[in-house]
């Protein structure tokens, strides 16, 4: 599990990215919803889901018609409240009054804007508001039904969460889940990596633009989103865990190679109605689709039902739960290192004695890099030193600490300065080993909003190099 060095101030972050979002659910670009109707939908009425809307409804009703009591119903990081007032109305439009809803939210601007919506719809007196951190809340009351609605990839402690989500259903009761599953940090694997590439070669300037710089990105950017805040800070982990707490009865998990171009980053660059734009989005599904299908990719979105109790299986053709999890003691699903590696590492930034063997996450087209890097690394002779070369221009409000892990372990602190640097630290790793080596940045600043032109990351340094220095006879 990632630790919970900074977990105060990645949740500050959190609180101030969504205090003044009205509309979280929204913004989505067109092309997303044209996927959604195309290769989602279809696949949930396959399965007897008329929507996902229905999904989270219907699941309630069903318990709510065979009680005579008030069916408790939670909502996991239920932000402005506005998906759980919906559900109440759809369900007082099928005649069905005795719901409640519990919210459970640790944002309080966020929880007054769903206590004002409840008054302004007259269902306040069905609706209670929990302000809790989900990383930290005991359940405190029996429900017959808990819903995640693209939440879980924001949580740190599943487990803890997952065992009071399961402690506190009813032995009937039923977990709805709508989420992200894909690597942390809502980046991509090796071999979806590899796909993407491919597609983004053929693309023209105008849908490489990147929404969050401005500039036309040459190659995929693949953010690390879970950089400052929790944006899957654990996605990788949402099923696999989940499935160690509870039973799934309802499986549908689809998406991976198709993610960029139906995100906020990329995916407005697509106008639905220019033929072209939509065909390459249909095209982009249906290859999506085979990759999911052959086992070649792993699926990145979950839209699911589980339960205490062991229940009878419905997944989509062989989309199983355990063909669903993406394996994570190898590079990549087929156990190669990367289809092809020397693409890892375009700038040749690892040198020496090994050679990068995965994507430098978090280090970005231009090498600038954000707050956490991460380079997964192949040593070809046994290794006693590491040097890094690292810039850090004088507009740079700040400069501290670099912390340097190795497979998680941290293994010592680099003291940069401004302008052109190296830094040299003694580590010992064996010939022939595969790890990853994180840098973790205590500071950052956004050109933007210290004067420094338009960009809108979140950058400390540019990476020069990684220097492995072999040890010596």
């Amino acid at each position: 599990m990632p630790e919970r060095l900074d977990y105060q101030e990645r949740l500050a972050a959190e609180r101030d990215v969504f205090a003044e979002q009205v509309d979280v659910h929204g913004n989505l670009p067109e092309s997303a919803h044209r996927w959604a109707r195309r290769h989602l939908l279809p696949k949930l009425r396959e399965l007897g889901v008329p929507s996902l809307d229905s999904l989270v409804v219907d699941t309630i009703r069903a318990a709510a018609e065979d009680s005579a009591r008030e069916v408790v119903v939670l909502s996991l990081g239920s932000g402005n409240g506005d998906l759980e007032l919906g559900w109440l109305r759809a369900l007082a439009a099928h005649g069905v009054h005795n719901v409640r809803v519990r919210l459970l939210e640790i944002n309080s601007a966020m929880q007054r804007r769903a206590a004002d919506a409840a008054r302004e719809h007259g269902l306040s007196g069905r609706v209670e508001h929990i302000e809790a951190d989900f990383n930290t809340w005991c359940a405190d009351a029996e429900h017959d039904v808990v819903v995640a609605y693209q939440v879980l990839h924001h949580v740190l402690d599943l487990e803890h969460l997952y065992g009071q989500v399961r402690d506190s259903l009813r032995p009937d009761g039923t977990f709805v889940v709508h989420d992200m599953i894909g690597r942390n940090g809502h980046r991509r694997w090796p071999e979806a990596h590899e796909v993407i590439d491919r597609i983004w070669a053929t693309l023209p300037p105008e849908l490489r633009r990147n929404a969050i710089t401005g500039e036309v990105d040459e190659h995929f950017a693949d953010i690390d989103c879970a950089a400052d805040g929790f944006e899957g800070i654990r996605s990788q982990d949402v099923l696999p865990v989940l499935l160690d707490y509870l039973h799934p009865s309802v499986f549908l998990a689809a998406g991976n190679v198709v993610d960029p171009f139906v995100d906020r980053v990329y995916g407005h660059n697509f106008d639905m109605s220019d033929e072209h734009h939509r065909a390459l989005i249909d095209d982009i599904g249906a290859l999506d689709d085979t990759l999911v299908d052959l086992g070649v990719v792993t699926p990145t979105r979950l839209t699911a039902l589980f339960h205490p109790r062991p229940a009878t299986l419905r997944a989509y053709r062989n989309r199983t739960p355990e063909r669903s999890v993406r394996r994570t003691d190898v590079v990549d699903s087929t156990g190669r290192v990367s289809f092809h590696p020397g693409t890892a590492d375009p700038h040749g930034l690892v040198r020496g004695a090994g050679l990068a063997v995965g994507r430098l996450n978090g280090v970005h087209h231009d090498r600038w890099v954000g707050r956490t890097a991460t380079v997964p690394l192949r040593t070809t002779a046994a290794v006693d030193r590491v040097e890094f070369d690292l810039y850090v221009p004088e507009w740079m409000p700040t400069v501290g600490t670099l912390a340097v892990a190795l497979d998680g372990e941290p293994v010592g602190c680099l003291h940069a300065g401004h302008g052109a640097t190296r830094h040299g630290l003694d580590l010992r790793v064996p010939a022939r080993r595969t790890a990853e080596l994180t840098l973790s940045a205590g500071w950052w600043a956004v050109p933007r909003e210290v004067g420094v032109g338009a960009d809108r990351r979140h950058l400390s340094y540019v990476l020069n190099g990684i220097t492995l220095g072999a040890e010596q006879g």
